[in-house]
Formats: structure tokens, C-alpha cells, sequence
């Protein structure tokens, strides 16, 4: 199985050989557009790895005429890309047929596991369209043979329909049972002979029918059947009204899916003479009509034979290649569903049952428009034009019944549309908190930076206003001086909270316990409260000992309480609460605000912003900053009747 990996520069084609090196495949490498060609004139590959920026003829124009060759217009082709990563050029990329698009650096074991898949998929398909070859040339062999027997076997087939009426009609009661004799099933003749209906049976002990015979289902029943399997019992039954009556019980042993399965035919031998008759007469018939034909239908049995041996042998290597691709199907993360050309499902694996919230049972065989009308208005022309224009079309969408995004591919093929959601919430999310770190690493620097060296003059200005303010010649200006000196201080604690931002700050880590910091610190946020009006409690349950630098924990817990407060009106009341949440202890601060407007949300913890009148946007900041520092991580819930900070601590740090 081959491989073929295209790029310009020869570091990224050493590097993607040392990526997918497998004794299982090939790679074959091209330096060109021109030279991928090439080898596709020469070799059947699995899949492509195209590099979008080449010299010449880039990736787009290599894939576009990849596609115009009928022999490769469904070779899966994904585009690896360190530039263009544009919305536009993604777009661009899928609608020439890419079934994926790669930013550098990529994840080398997610590309193996890609590559690895559609390796399997490619090998299972040309496995099936030369088991699809194999049958149509036995189909037709099987054609000849049918006609033969259809000149020899007519008045067979008379008896064979004479016979499957008979059995159709049976009167014995079938019964099957588990080891312990509890009832499976039973055939609608339980009915007629004992009175009881199918479903009166179901889980009972077979007992209930044939009391008082004493066969051995709890102690030795392997033995039992061992003994039994071969024999006719006798035994006597018991009817639902309490008549008993003599009954024949065949006995026989089935094995499903490794569990030993008892199977009871039991006849009402009442009238067993008449029965008994109609069975040798109907066996006379069969016999001389079978006597008559036994040279023909011998040597037309023994070709059914070696027939029937090809085809189950065919058949089982179809359902063992069938288990593998299901298997695959299953074990994958994704959403993964086809759909017929009448719109039904034909296949969903396990994650597309936890997406649409249904059971396979109620998908497979049912329109995808009538069971989730919701999703007709938006998505329907999408899936549409995939079938009609033979095309992959590849969107973003929201879950059913949740908010997560998915990235959907659609795909067409014989049957209809094969569908897969790939879940991208990890991935928003990373490209979320990213930005965030992006620009708290940058004010962090500049706090580094340029902190201290505003500290100096601050110092110097200070002790000379102070120096000034002892002399008698500035007494008329000590209030001038007072205030200045009181400004100064200001900007140092706005300085020394910007400090705090610092990434390459020294924390002083100790173990501790939370719930002693908050008891400790409590007093001092009651005062607090008192001064507003307002109220604050704690609710503190048992938890593990951390290690933390108390001083900045101390300093998240006050700047969380002080904005808490400053968003709650009058006797307004502030929780503190701690619990365990599996491995992490939670400090929560929960608040009875207005809560925190939706365009807000994504900018808190960003430097200088703020909604207050007098903030300085760095308290907010300034707990990131410290949770960063402690491996932890803020949680926030907020709506009309508040809001609360979550902030997650990992017990790993613990001693």
C-alpha cells in the first residue's frame, strides 16, 4: 500500500517520512506538483499529502487536476499548510475534494492516526470490490446450476411445500430455556396446549409446565444435557386450568454467543397414533418421490454442496471484513452516519446515538428530516447539494441539544451521503484561552519590564514631599503636599498590583489549608461588609491540604470578595464556599448581582478593562495571574440573580 507525500522542501518531506514510517505501506515522495503527477500515472495510492505553498504549480492546482482523472477522484487528498490559514483558503481546500486541511506544527500521532485510518478504509474497499468480482462470477455459475435443478426438482419442490406448511402448522410446543430452566420463548402452540399466553411465561421457571418430574436444572445440568441431548423424555404436563397430560419431550443443546441455550419440543402424545400415522404416510410419499430422483439430485447435490462451501466461505470473509470496518467505525470519537438516497439512516456508530439522543433502533430505517425537523430549514440545502453535485461539503455547526461546535463533512457515495461531526470544542476553546495568555503574557512582560523603574522616581518624589511637609515655610501647602503624597501611594499600589501580572514571578509555596485561610480572613471581609450594608457567609466543607503562597491567595480571595460586593446593592448577601470536586478542591464566590453582561464575559481577566467607575481593570487580571501561578483555573457562572467564580485548585500539588 503506497503513499504519497508531496512538498517542495525536502526537510518537510524527511520530516513526514519520520512521522509515518510503517513496514505496513510505502511512501513515495514529490518534490513537485508535476512529479506527484507523475507518479500517479504509475501507482494507485492511498492517500495524498499535498503542501499548499510550492513553487510552480501550487497545492489548489495540483488537487484540481488530481480530481479531473477518473482513476483518482476519490483518492483522499489532505492539505498540510504552515501559511495559508485562512477561512478562504480552507473553504478552497475542501471544495477541490481535501478530506481534511493542516496547520504546522501539526500533532504527528493524530496524523498517524489519520493516516492509518483511511489506509484501512482504502484496503477494506478493494477487498470488497474483489469479493464483489468473486460473487458476481459465482452468481452466475449459481445461475447455471439453478437451471438445471429447475428441470429435475419439480415435484421436490411439491414436497418440500407440502412439508413447510406442516411445519408451519405444528401443534408441539417449542420451548427455550436458560441453564437454570427459566423460560426464553415459547411458539404459539403454548397457547393451545397448556392455555397460557406467550408473555404470562417469559422469565418463569419451566416448572410452572411440567411439575413434579424432577429434572436436574440446579446442581448437574451440564450432565444432564450431556445425558439427554439424544433422547425422547416422558414426563407429564400441567394446563393453566390444573389438567395434567402426558407429554413427549424432545430435548436439544444451542450454543448463541458462547451462552448454553435448552431447547424443549414438547408434543401432546394424547393423539400421537393419528399424528403418528400422517407422519409415516407423509414420510412413504417423500421417500418414492426422493427414490425416483436419487441419481439426478445426487449429483446436483453434490454440486450444491461445493456451491454452498464457496459461497459461506465468501460469505464469512464479507462479514469479518464487514466487523472490521464496523469496529473501526465504532471505536472513533466522531459523529459518524450515511444516509440512503430517500433520506433514511443506514448506519450510525455509537457517538451519533449520544448526538441525535436516540437508539439505533429508532434512526436505522427512518427519515432524517421527519425525526429532527429543527435541523431541515438550516441544513438541508447543505446535504442537497452534496448529493446532487456529487461534491464534499464541509460547514460548522452547533450541537442538536447543546452548544458544542462541530466541524461537519459531507461526503456522497452509491448509497447516498456519509456524514461525520468532528467535536472542535477543545480546539475553540484552546484558541480561546491562547489569545487570552497571549495578552496577559504581554502585559506581564511589560510589568517586568518597566515596574520598578517607575517605582524609583515615585520613591524619590515621595521622601522629598515628606522632607517638604516637616518645614515650616510650606506649612500653608501641607494639605497640597498631604494629597500628593496620598496620589503617589495610589499609583504604587496600582503599580504593585501591575507587578503582580509578572509570568516570572516567585511564588512561596507551603502546604495549607484553605478553609483556615478563609476562617483567618473572615473577620476582616465581615468589616468590610458592615461598611456597605451588606452581608457575607461561608460555607466550608472538608477538604485536602494544598500547597499555596498564602500572601497571593489571600489577595485573589479579597479581590473576588471586593468585586462580589461592589456588584450586589444593599443587604445584598456574599457566599464563600469550598468542596471537593473529584481530584480538585473549589474555592467558590458566589454574589447576588445583576450578573455580568455576554459581551463582557470573554474580556474579563483582561489588564486596564473594567465596569466600574473607579476600577483599574487589574484586580480581575491580577487573579488570573496568581491562578496561573498556582495551576489552577476560573470557572465562571453568571446570570440575572448572579454570578460566581469558580477557581479549581489540582490536589496533585499537595505534600
Amino acid at each position: 500500500m503506497k503513499i504519497l507525500i508531496v512538498d517542495d522542501r525536502r526537510d518537510n518531506l524527511l520530516a513526514l517520512e519520520a512521522v509515518l514510517e510503517s513496514p505496513d505501506y510505502h511512501l513515495v515522495l514529490a518534490m513537485s506538483g508535476e512529479e506527484a503527477l507523475k507518479c500517479l500515472l504509475k501507482d494507485d495510492f492511498a492517500v495524498i499529502l499535498l503542501d499548499v505553498q510550492m513553487l510552480g504549480m501550487d497545492g489548489f492546482e495540483t488537487a484540481k487536476l488530481i480530481r479531473a482523472r477518473k482513476k483518482n477522484e476519490e483518492t483522499p487528498i489532505i492539505f498540510i499548510t504552515a501559511i495559508y490559514q485562512s477561512t478562504e483558503n480552507i473553504t478552497k481546500g475542501y471544495s477541490l475534494g481535501a478530506i481534511d486541511y493542516l496547520f504546522k506544527p501539526f500533532n504527528p500521532e493524530m496524523l498517524k492516526f489519520k493516516i492509518d485510518g483511511f489506509i484501512k478504509i482504502h484496503m477494506h474497499k478493494k477487498k470488497i470490490k474483489h469479493q464483489n468480482d468473486l460473487l458476481k462470477q459465482h452468481a452466475l455459475d449459481l445461475e447455471i446450476i439453478n437451471n438445471s435443478l429447475e428441470r429435475t426438482t419439480g415435484d421436490l419442490r411439491r414436497a418440500e411445500a407440502l412439508a413447510r406448511i406442516i411445519g408451519e402448522t405444528s401443534t408441539d410446543t417449542v420451548i427455550t430455556m436458560d441453564t437454570m430452566g427459566r423460560i426464553i420463548n415459547t411458539n404459539p402452540a403454548i397457547k393451545t396446549m397448556f392455555g397460557y399466553e406467550h408473555e404470562d411465561l417469559l422469565g418463569e421457571n419451566v416448572e410452572v409446565l411440567l411439575p413434579d418430574n424432577n429434572f436436574p436444572f440446579h446442581n448437574s445440568l451440564n450432565n444432564f444435557v450431556l445425558c439427554q441431548s439424544s433422547k425422547i423424555l416422558n414426563a407429564t404436563a400441567k394446563h393453566k386450568t390444573g389438567r395434567v397430560f402426558p407429554v413427549e419431550i424432545q430435548v436439544g443443546v444451542a450454543s448463541i454467543d458462547e451462552q448454553e441455550i435448552l431447547v424443549w419440543s414438547v408434543r401432546d402424545i394424547s393423539e400421537r397414533k393419528q399424528l403418528e400415522k400422517e407422519r409415516i404416510d407423509r414420510y412413504r410419499t417423500l421417500e418414492k418421490l426422493v427414490l425416483e430422483r436419487t441419481g439426478e439430485l445426487f449429483r446436483t447435490n453434490q454440486k450444491l454442496k461445493e456451491e454452498i462451501f464457496k459461497r459461506n466461505k465468501i460469505g464469512e470473509e464479507l462479514r469479518k471484513t464487514s466487523l472490521r470496518l464496523n469496529n473501526i467505525l465504532e471505536s472513533i470519537t466522531d459523529v459518524f452516519f450515511t444516509l440512503d438516497h430517500h433520506w433514511e439512516f443506514i448506519f450510525v456508530n455509537e457517538e451519533a446515538e449520544k448526538y441525535w439522543l436516540k437508539g439505533r433502533d429508532e434512526l436505522i430505517g427512518k427519515n432524517i428530516w421527519d425525526l429532527f425537523p429543527e435541523a431541515l430549514l438550516e441544513y438541508y440545502p447543505l446535504f442537497r447539494k452534496a448529493k446532487l453535485k456529487k461534491e464534499a461539503i464541509h460547514f460548522e455547526i452547533k450541537g442538536l441539544y447543546s452548544e458544542t461546535p462541530y466541524e461537519a463533512h459531507v461526503y456522497p457515495s452509491e448509497e447516498g451521503l456519509t456524514i461525520y461531526y468532528h467535536n472542535i470544542m477543545e480546539r475553540k476553546m484552546f484558541e480561546k484561552e491562547m489569545a487570552r495568555l497571549d495578552r496577559l503574557n504581554l502585559v506581564g512582560q511589560m510589568a517586568a519590564g518597566i515596574g520598578h523603574e517607575v517605582r524609583n522616581p515615585l520613591t524619590t518624589i515621595r521622601g522629598f514631599l515628606q522632607l517638604m511637609e516637616g518645614k515650616d515655610e510650606f506649612a500653608k501647602s501641607k494639605g497640597y503636599i498631604k494629597l500628593m503624597i496620598e496620589e503617589l501611594d495610589r499609583a504604587n499600589l496600582i503599580i504593585s498590583e501591575f507587578l503582580s501580572l509578572a509570568k516570572n514571578k516567585t511564588v512561596d509555596l507551603r502546604p495549607l489549608n484553605l478553609n483556615t485561610l478563609i476562617e483567618n480572613l473572615f473577620p476582616l471581609l465581615q468589616a468590610d461588609a458592615m461598611v456597605s450594608d451588606k452581608n457575607i457567609k461561608t460555607e466550608l466543607q472538608d477538604i485536602e491540604v494544598l500547597s499555596l503562597d498564602e500572601k497571593e491567595i489571600r489577595q485573589l480571595i479579597l479581590n473576588l470578595v471586593r468585586n462580589g460586593m461592589e456588584a450586589m446593592s444593599r443587604n445584598g448577601t456574599l457566599t464563600l464556599n469550598t468542596f471537593m470536586d473529584g481530584d480538585r478542591v473549589v474555592l467558590a464566590v458566589q454574589d447576588e448581582g445583576c450578573g455580568i453582561k455576554d459581551q463582557d464575559i470573554e474580556k474579563l481577566g483582561t489588564p486596564f478593562f473594567t465596569t466600574k467607575e473607579s476600577g483599574t481593570g487589574l484586580g480581575l487580571a491580577t487573579c488570573y495571574s496568581i491562578s496561573a501561578r498556582h495551576n489552577a483555573q476560573i470557572d465562571i457562572e453568571t446570570g440575572n440573580s448572579g454570578t460566581t467564580f469558580y477557581v479549581k485548585f489540582k490536589t496533585k500539588q499537595k505534600y
